[in-house]
């Protein structure tokens, strides 16, 4: 028998190919001589396998793995966890996975764990509204969670880099499909962004902070082989001490307070509930201020549509609110056209102060739906902080709490308070809830802002 072994190491570490060549005479078998001819013949395993006898698992362990993976992260890093540094591990484990499979299944896993109660949701809110039967609108539920995970893992499957060392392209893919998933049009439905990592190791720094959270998550997806990763994750860890050292959380500015209420879901199709929501939210209002209170904050769209009728009723309240410096800032509906109909989802400052901030994107479907006979309109991106009280306010509605890129102008200009609004009729008692206080939180820890959040159930 003649065999000659050749083993070729490839210089990503990945699967090695060892060739066989050669001839094996089989003899000393009764009645039978032959010639059996093994010619280029290859085999392959890893180098660890060959030292250790062990195969690399199969593709469906592989995939399974990075499932488990994604799965983990968003429970980590989302509620019931509360680390969002455990998003480095996404873009760690996406570059070094070896098939796109692999990659989608890590990334559709995530957004599928952190979106989990879409389709309770949908029930609940399409339901509430007399829109759906609860089983269409969990059927409705079930296909948008699963688009959704779809839609925002592909940007990471088309950009996966190859697992050669001498591939150079591991930090501009990161970063494109960081941003094709943070930003419209993607980005309309950009929950659970990777870049909350930023406010975790970088609190205060705003834009610069950002910056940085980018290049954290450019680095976890560069090589470990390569010379330049250990000097840029030392420089990463310094700043970050440094970020840390200087930050302090600050506190509300004295005598604001944001209430939360649990008046459910509001009925405004006849004249008594209009009423009487107005009436109990007016009896709340006062009970704040008259603690002492000069800035007090209701949650999203709590008063509904404002209407003539609605002004009426408040007209006595503004007016003593004016005269003695009280201001009361409430999420209201306002009508832009009738037919069909379009309102803006806002907020707005009555009282000593004025002012009003629109949302920037109303929630995607429930209350934004382009073409439909009844529709909420996006507010302007360029909409400056509105001024309470002598104080620069950042205020976020709803659905924006999810969102980074409404946020734009904390990064640019450090806000004195950040403000949310919202109404959870439908989802109080869901990790939902928990999530969107989480991403605005995020939000305000960049800017370096304290925050006060004001939310129905």
């Amino acid at each position: 028998m003649a065999i000659a072994l050749r083993w070729f190491d490839r210089p990503d570490g990945a699967t090695a190919r060892l060739h066989l060549r050669g001839v094996l005479l089989l003899r000393g078998i009764p009645g039978y001589r032959g010639l059996l001819m093994m010619q280029n013949t290859e085999f392959s395993a890893s180098p660890q396998a060959a030292l250790t006898g062990r195969q690399h698992p199969s593709r469906v362990a592989h995939t399974l793995l990075a499932a488990g993976i994604g799965t983990a992260v968003a429970l980590t890093a989302w509620y019931p966890g509360h680390y969002a540094i455990a998003l480095l591990a996404l873009p760690a484990a996406w570059s070094r996975l070896r098939s796109q499979l692999a990659a989608f299944m890590l990334w559709a896993s995530y957004y599928l764990a952190g979106a989990r109660d879409i389709p309770m949701v949908c029930a609940r809110f399409f339901g509430g509204y007399d829109e759906l039967t609860r089983p269409p609108a969990l059927a409705l539920g079930m296909v948008l969670w699963v688009l959704q995970a779809i839609v925002l893992a592909l940007p990471w499957v088309l950009l996966k880099p190859g697992r050669s060392l001498l591939d150079r392209s591991h930090v501009w893919r990161a970063v494109v499909a960081t941003l094709v998933v943070t930003v419209p049009p993607v980005g309309i439905i950009g929950w659970l962004s990777p870049l909350h990592v930023a406010s975790t190791l970088y609190p205060g720094w705003r834009w610069v902070g950002m910056g940085l959270g980018m290049a954290a998550l450019c680095a976890a997806a560069m090589p470990q082989a390569w010379p330049r990763t250990r000097v840029t994750w030392t420089a990463l860890v310094c700043l970050s001490v440094c970020a840390h050292w200087q930050f302090g959380s600050a506190a509300p500015p004295a005598g604001w307070i944001a209430v939360d209420t649990a008046l459910g879901r509001f009925d405004q199709s006849s004249y008594t509930p209009l009423y009487e929501r107005n009436a109990r939210l007016q009896a709340i209002a006062r009970r704040a201020f008259a603690a002492g209170n000069i800035v007090v904050i209701l949650p999203e769209q709590i008063a509904g549509l404002w209407r003539a009728s609605t002004a009426l009723w408040w007209r006595a309240d503004i007016q003593r609110m004016r005269a003695i410096g009280q201001t009361l800032v409430i999420g209201i509906d306002i009508a832009v056209k009738t037919v069909p109909l379009r309102y803006t989802d806002s907020a707005i400052i009555i009282g000593a102060g004025h002012g009003r901030v629109n949302s920037r994107q109303p929630v995607p479907l429930a209350l934004w739906r382009p073409g439909g006979a009844t529709s909420a309109v996006p507010g302007s991106l360029a909409q400056p902080y509105p001024v309470i009280a002598g104080k620069r306010a950042a205020i976020s509605l709803c659905y924006e709490d999810l969102l980074w890129w409404p946020h734009w102008r904390t990064l640019v200009e450090k806000p004195d308070v950040v403000i949310s609004q919202s109404n959870g009729w439908f989802d109080g008692d869901l990790a939902l809830s928990r999530i969107q206080q989480q991403g605005i939180a995020s939000v305000a820890r960049l800017a370096g802002a304290p925050l006060l959040r004001a939310t129905n159930r």
